[in-house]
């Protein structure tokens, strides 16, 4: 998703304004991201039509420019070093949703949170698991999102995406390879995802969504500057078991801790730095290495 290189064109920010785009120089990444890391982007760039969305990506081509698109910012660590080149963010067109019947058509900026609570509102249930995933749909639907035996590409109909020529096109669920944490899209912008979910009883997925909350609260470190869970878990394992048997739990190195909850998550507890956390996640896989033989990979996603 992200593509780098030594240099950018000077004129960048020239064109940017030329384009009349929405954009920051050396914007701290920190505060667009969940665990409050990162250094600066060299341009961070809000986009809120198709059209500034076109104009950005022929930009984007024509110059060569390095690009990272970002959502909500969670499952996600940037370095110290920040971002050379454009980091863009959807909003405006892309942040709406519409209900009919029980297919839903949301744009890939809106939060997945969001979308959880207006289908259950409407008696549509299957998204209500999904309730505490952070982001916006568009990331979820990229890293096919979910928990257990549910997923949220099972329940995509189309996805909308946009092409680096500015050209729309639609894929049908049959024509996504959906596998795990990915969707299998690419070189495209996700632009629209439509879902078709399922007529139930209002009260129950209310209380399905409240229970799943409450779960969470007591099983995940909510309220903590985090990316979600760091490692996948490796094939009939579970990642944040592995690493409490090894008694990690509390384990810090700087500002970033092992969460005393639940394993897999590692906390910026106010003053880490993503360098602290790169070592951690080291630390971390060598000990699950040498005591289970298992090569841990990284679930989120490590933008050097």
């Amino acid at each position: 998703m992200a593509k780098r290189r030594r240099t950018i064109n000077p004129n960048i920010a020239q064109q940017l304004q030329e384009l009349s785009l929405d954009f920051i120089e050396n914007e701290p990444l920190s505060i667009h991201t969940t665990l409050g890391l990162g250094g600066n982007a060299d341009f961070f760039v809000k986009i809120k039509t198709y059209q500034e969305l076109k104009n950005l990506l022929k930009l984007i081509v024509q110059n060569n420019i390095p690009y990272f698109i970002i959502g909500g910012g969670s499952n996600l660590l940037f370095t110290d070093e920040g971002f050379k080149g454009i980091v863009f963010k959807l909003t405006g067109e892309f942040d709406e949703i519409t209900i009919f019947g029980n297919i839903v058509t949301v744009g890939t900026a809106v939060n997945l949170g969001t979308v959880i609570k207006q289908s259950a509102e409407q008696s549509l249930h299957g998204f209500e698991h999904f309730i505490g995933i952070p982001g916006t749909v568009g990331g979820a639907v990229f890293g096919n999102a979910g928990l257990n035996n549910s997923w949220i590409g099972s329940f995509i109909d189309t996805v909308e995406t946009m092409d680096f020529d500015g050209n729309i096109q639609k894929y049908d669920s049959r024509h996504i390879d959906f596998s795990y944490r990915c969707c299998g899209l690419k070189n495209c912008v996700l632009t629209k995802a439509t879902f078709i979910l399922k007529n139930g009883d209002k009260n129950d997925i209310l209380r399905t969504v409240s229970a799943d909350i409450e779960k969470r609260i007591f099983t995940q470190p909510l309220g903590t500057k985090n990316a979600g869970c760091v490692f996948k878990n490796p094939e009939g394992q579970n990642a944040g078991y592995l690493i409490d048997i090894l008694g990690l739990k509390g384990f810090s190195i700087g500002g970033i801790k092992v969460s005393e909850i639940h394993g897999n998550f590692l906390v910026n507890t106010g003053n880490g730095t993503a360098s602290e956390m790169l070592q951690l996640i080291e630390l971390i896989k060598e000990k699950v290495r040498e005591k289970f033989k298992i090569e841990l990979q990284t679930e989120i996603k490590i933008i050097k």
